[in-house]
């Protein structure tokens, strides 16, 4: 099984540890590589569905996609 398909069975349970290093590791904020920047936003949004407001808001500093997510995620 690959990466994607273990970190989107892991999303699907709830297994939210799992998934958000899977998809952590893959991430980058601003990359070229469009794939790269859609897994950062995958990782905002499993941080966020995991409620890992503490996480979200330290990566605020320097991320507006973790603004972004926080923000919508306490409104």
């Amino acid at each position: 099984m690959e990466w994607r398909e273990q970190a989107q069975a892991a999303e699907e349970i709830g297994h939210w540890d799992a998934a958000i290093s899977l998809v952590s590791a893959r991430a980058e904020c601003y990359s070229t590589d469009f794939l790269a920047h859609h897994n950062h936003l995958w990782h905002m949004d499993l941080l966020a569905r995991a409620e890992r407001f503490d996480q979200l808001t330290e990566l605020t500093l320097t991320d507006v996609h973790a603004r972004r997510r926080l923000n919508k995620s306490l409104h």
